[in-house]
């Protein structure tokens, strides 16, 4: 599979989403820094289209399943603690959110708090989209600090 298209379906995942995705294809597979983040954004930003669009459903069926609405609970229970910032500041809240690359703090808990402060989809999309642009900006100062930085002290890097 090609390394491009390994960075588009990871940065889809939950847990690696584009914080890990733009400095696995920038440092280890060594490709572009402008496509790893121009596919980064793009898989991360595409996956919460149809997150967005099936949680309703999605929680109407894990009500019926006393195991899956437990499950729920506790996602649903751990995002309302990390989003203050979204329900004070609503859709620049979630931009800020999205877009401080942190653990916890990507599109996918994005989306769950749209969905449990009961956003509108199309403004969150923006707010993501405007925070996934925002992470990946920081991730990219990050890494070409990081390698300047180490190559300043002696350490060769490919810049």
């Amino acid at each position: 599979m090609s390394k491009y298209l390994s960075i588009f379906f990871y940065s889809m995942l939950p847990i690696t989403e584009l914080r890990l995705t733009v400095p696995l294809g920038i440092l280890k597979y060594d490709l572009n820094w402008i496509w790893v983040v121009f596919i980064s954004i793009l898989g991360n930003f595409l996956i919460c289209i149809p997150i967005l669009t099936l949680l309703k459903s999605f929680d109407k069926f894990c009500s019926n399943y006393q195991f899956l609405n437990n499950i729920l609970e506790r996602i649903y229970l751990r995002t309302r603690k990390k989003t203050k910032i979204i329900s004070n500041y609503r859709y620049v809240g979630l931009l800020f959110f999205v877009g401080i690359p942190l653990p916890f703090t990507g599109a996918w808990t994005g989306c769950f708090a749209s969905h449990l402060l009961g956003l509108s989809k199309a403004k969150t999309l923006i707010s993501i989209f405007l925070g996934l642009i925002t992470s990946s900006i920081i991730i990219i100062i990050i890494i070409f600090f990081a390698q300047h930085l180490l190559s300043w002290i002696g350490y060769a890097t490919n810049i």
